[in-house]
């Protein structure tokens, strides 16, 4: 199984003249991996981010036929296999792509409504934690029992959970945010991709908080760091910054 497209979303075009570009974190990240597959020595010391004839090299040498970094060889890396069987793109080059590609995103992500018909994650705020899970505040929405919960906005469910009541499920959104999803009546399985307005679950039976609904953590540790997290209210209550302002200002450096 190829590593998805959020675990290394696609950066390129890359050459080393042309219209594509020349330097970036892919190309550090693309010289390990050609170190990994044996087409370069090991040395990160000196590996800096400019994509060159060297890595070129070895790139045609892996993969012949094509030329420079496009989508023919960003589909074929995320397969490619060390003789362990270790992905050759390892957990470092894989965030390095990811922060440039993160780079390269506006500075708020376009995040659609958690149901047909709500409105987008950032006019919610937080109103209460996560019981249980720390730096996932969450809002509650979609007060209905049976109502389909959707995805916001490009995700893939990494992690099953629980929840009292229902099922639950964590999820990386391609804009590098995570959430955890419960009472749901059944979670989609670890693996599963979800384009912006798929069907992620629906609303089970519960009455914490006065009714059914759709509790949403959010963790932006991706974006702001380790332990970082959403300003918010613990006892159900409004008036903590809005998702959507809390990105902006935090992007802004104010």
């Amino acid at each position: 199984m190829p590593l998805s497209e959020i675990q290394v979303p696609y950066t390129g075009p890359y050459s080393v003249e042309g219209n594509g570009k020349h330097k970036g974190n892919t190309p550090i990240a693309l010289k390990r991996a050609m170190a990994r597959l044996g087409f370069l020595p090991w040395e990160p010391d000196v590996w800096d981010n400019v994509f060159n004839k060297k890595l070129e090299a070895s790139l045609d040498e892996w993969d012949k036929g094509k030329d420079g970094y496009a989508e023919g060889r960003w589909e074929k890396i995320r397969s490619a296999k060390t003789s362990s069987g270790n992905y050759a793109l390892d957990g470092v080059a894989q965030k390095l792509i990811r922060d440039e590609f993160q780079d390269e995103q506006p500075r708020v992500p376009n995040l659609g409504p958690v149901f047909n018909g709500g409105k987008s994650v950032l006019m919610h705020d937080c109103t209460h934690a996560t019981g249980g899970i720390e730096l996932f505040p969450a809002f509650d929405d979609a007060f209905e029992e049976g109502t389909g919960v959707i995805a916001p906005e490009n995700m893939e469910v990494y992690k099953a959970s629980s929840s009292r009541p229902g099922d639950a499920c964590y999820c990386l959104g391609a804009s590098s945010i995570r959430y955890w999803i419960g009472h749901l009546r059944s979670a989609p399985v670890v693996g599963r991709k979800l384009q912006k307005g798929d069907l992620i679950g629906r609303v089970c039976e519960n009455n914490i908080g006065g009714g059914p609904h759709v509790h949403v953590g959010v963790n932006v540790e991706n974006l702001w760091g380790v332990n970082k997290q959403l300003d918010h209210h613990t006892n159900y209550t409004h008036g903590a910054g809005l998702i959507g302002t809390q990105l902006r200002e935090f992007n802004l450096g104010l």
